[in-house]
């Protein structure tokens, strides 16, 4: 339970700390004094969003800070969970810095926000203003339902199930959609014809040389044999000319060194001739008109150069890149399809389950409901509402949620013989207030949280009404720690503490304020609920009345 709040450059609120009791406490004030900034600064500290503006000095940080008692609740797992040394005694603080960073600590460690709201969830329920309205909402109906029959094991497994089926199917979505952007024909063809033209890096310039050779046959053979005569075979040949040179130049060398030389030179030169001579020779004879090669290499030329065409390339080594790219894209398009069957058996596995599981949950809710019915009519019954009708219809729909497959409709009746209609229809303000704080005096019997705020749950009733609101308060609070935020002198009468929100000026600012009232100083503020800020001998009279009856 809640021992010590403390709250420092908040709103309205410069500074204040504020000790709690266990058992029923009633906070009142008048409209505006800032009895809700107290509520929204326990949910800011138990992880609720806020920037800046929520700062009374902006150049000051927030903090806010919260002792609990934890002693008769097992919390423990919770705090093994988050890796926090647990204590019975716990202290959670926040603070919010001007330039709208947050820091939060449980027992004086960081704790992220996530942590921070699951603690907070397991040590306070908090029923902030318009929270009647809910009643409207089918998740908080089926919640009510669920806190009732305690299925709360049951559904945590269907909560693990269920968000391995989200993630599976987001899997499934997220790699079709992907395979579905590749044209699985397409790269099939592309790869095949680059497949079966057996390209080899660097044949086209081989195949483009012997093409040339062969196109040109006929006159390269008769220039290269017309070359060799004149080289070497007719009878005023190149090469008998250069030897009579070179024996004249024998026959004078002895004079002169240089002499010497120009023979030697002669000498390279008809041997250089002779083998040159020889091989054109050779080539002349080997080359033949081979039309049917020269066919042969034209087409192979035609296919390379239609598929650099066709891929806009330049080379072998490009088109056996591409098709070294297409077999890949085809490899992930397999495993793609693989993976798509292996996942749509996981979702077809995981259907199942939840099948199964959200069944389960179906049936311990059906089980609680004439439990709940009853009681709640019972409660309703002791808060003037004895011709009350209430029937809670569960049905099925045919998509999976979070809570499994079940849709409530909360039908209801406030006068006897009327029509059955959802509560959005049938229900005024005061009776949606006694219809809640029904449903959370009974889950809390059934689930105990170690302390519990009502933020004028009472909205829309008065008189003899809220003197039975009152009682059922009180009930609850035998067994968990409640505070009520209240604008009723009837609900103020019955609570253990009393404690009273009030607004001052100082230094031409506003501030909010929070003391808790003795004996005396109760029966005047209940007086002053009474009497409309009017105390009056009468009003006191009946503000003591109210509080020893």
């Amino acid at each position: 339970m809640i021992r010590h709040i403390h709250i420092e450059n908040y709103a309205l609120i410069e500074h204040v700390e504020v000790d709690f009791e266990d058992g029923f406490t009633a906070i009142t004030g008048e409209t505006g004094a800032g009895k809700s900034i107290l509520v929204n600064a326990v949910s800011l500290a138990l992880g609720q969003r806020a920037d800046s503006s929520v700062l009374f000095d902006k150049n000051k940080k927030t903090v806010i800070e919260i002792e609990f008692d934890m002693g008769m609740y097992s919390l423990q797992n919770l705090f093994e969970e988050a890796d926090i040394d647990y204590d019975t005694h716990c202290i959670i603080r926040r603070e919010l810095t001007p330039q709208g960073k947050s820091r939060s600590f449980v027992n004086d460690t960081p704790v992220n926000n996530t942590v921070l709201k699951n603690l907070g969830e397991a040590l306070i329920e908090i029923h902030s203003q318009h929270g009647n309205l809910l009643l409207q909402n089918a998740d908080f109906q089926l919640f009510i339902i669920d806190q009732y029959a305690k299925t709360a094991p049951l559904l945590s497994q269907y909560k693990q199930v269920f968000d391995t089926y989200k993630k599976v199917q987001k899997e499934y979505k997220k790699l079709s959609e992907l395979s579905g952007n590749q044209d699985k024909d397409y790269l099939q063809f592309i790869f095949d014809e680059l497949y079966a033209a057996h390209i080899k890096e660097g044949e086209k310039k081989v195949i483009e040389e012997e093409y040339q050779l062969l196109s040109n046959a006929e006159e390269i053979k008769t220039k290269l044999f017309e070359t060799a005569n004149v080289l070497n075979i007719n009878d005023e040949n190149i090469i008998e000319k250069l030897q009579e040179c070179r024996q004249k130049i024998l026959s004078i060398e002895k004079h002169s060194e240089q002499l010497k030389t120009f023979s030697q030179r002669l000498t390279s030169l008809i041997f250089e001739l002779k083998d040159l001579a020889t091989d054109i020779e050779h080539l002349a004879e080997n080359t033949v008109n081979e039309p049917q090669r020269a066919e042969d290499l034209n087409n192979r030329l035609n296919v390379l150069y239609h598929l650099e065409q066709k891929h806009r390339v330049a080379t072998e080594a490009e088109l056996l890149d591409i098709q070294h790219l297409t077999e890949q894209k085809l490899d992930q398009i397999a495993m793609s399809e693989n993976q798509l069957e292996n996942l749509q058996k996981q979702i077809h596995l995981l259907e199942k389950e939840l099948l199964s599981l959200s069944q389960k949950l179906s049936r311990e809710r059906q089980k609680a409901i004439p439990a709940i019915v009853a009681a709640v009519k019972i409660r309703l019954e002791e808060m003037n509402m004895a011709q009350v009708s209430l029937e809670i219809v569960l049905s099925q729909g045919d998509k999976f949620t979070e809570s499994g497959i079940d849709k409530p409709t909360f039908l209801f009746n406030a006068n006897k013989g009327g029509i059955m209609q959802e509560i959005s229809k049938a229900a005024s303000g005061g009776e949606l207030s006694r219809l809640m704080l029904s449903l959370k005096s009974l889950i809390l019997q059934k689930n105990q949280f170690p302390s519990i705020i009502f933020d004028e749950i009472d909205a829309g009733v008065s008189g003899e009404v809220s003197a039975k609101m009152a009682k059922v308060m009180q009930e609850i609070s035998h067994f968990t720690q409640l505070i009520a935020i209240t604008h009723l002198p009837q609900i103020a009468s019955k609570a253990k503490h009393h404690y009273l929100v009030y607004k001052e000026v100082i230094n031409n600012k506003t501030l909010s304020f929070i003391k808790k009232l003795n004996e005396d100083e109760r029966v005047v503020e209940i007086a002053k609920m009474i009497s409309n800020e009017v105390v009056t001998q009468s009003s006191l009279e009946t503000a003591k009345n109210l509080i020893h009856s």
